[in-house]
């Protein structure tokens, strides 16, 4: 029984061994699967981005009306931390998914196969990561005009104790 059971690991092995070695030996096959591993990632990239652009808007909402600066200042600088961690931590595979599907792009280019398997899978990855760049973008710049306006409220609630909270030219 035990020399059945070698026999079909044997076998499974040989055959991913084979599935791995014909798609290695398919330029086009490598470049599809780095393309949906670079979608992956950067999905992953700008989905947590976009949820840490998210809570500092949540966060910034639930100051509103604080006079305690150090608070809010304490509370800004762990959300602005959170965002560079992931941000640092999850772009350098999305960076490293490029260089290997660009590679890969020369590779078939080189072979001169698959180009029309290719371009529409590109354009819709590229239609995709766009769309999530502009969302994320428009969540940094409504979490950024959000802390401006903290701001501005802050500074008339800490320096209008006697004049009425204008500002210094």
């Amino acid at each position: 029984m035990s020399i059945r059971v070698l026999a079909a690991v044997a076998v499974t092995v040989l055959a991913g061994l084979g599935v791995a070695s014909a798609a290695a030996a398919d330029p086009v096959a490598t470049a599809q699967a780095d393309l949906q591993k670079l979608v992956s990632d950067a999905t992953a990239l700008h989905s947590t981005v976009l949820a840490d652009a998210q809570k500092i808007s949540a966060d910034i909402q639930a100051l509103q009306g604080s006079t305690n600066r150090q608070t809010v200042r304490q509370t800004l600088q762990a959300d602005f931390q959170k965002i560079q961690s992931d941000r640092q931590q999850l772009l350098p595979a999305v960076q490293s998914d490029w260089s290997t599907l660009k590679s890969d792009l020369a590779a078939v280019k080189e072979a001169k196969a698959g180009k029309g398997q290719l371009k529409p899978l590109l354009q819709q990855a590229q239609q995709q990561l766009q769309q999530e760049r502009s969302s994320v973008q428009a969540a940094l710049q409504a979490a950024h005009q959000a802390a401006q306006a903290l701001r501005q409220s802050l500074k008339g609630s800490g320096h209008g104790k006697g004049g009425g909270g204008s500002t210094n030219p």
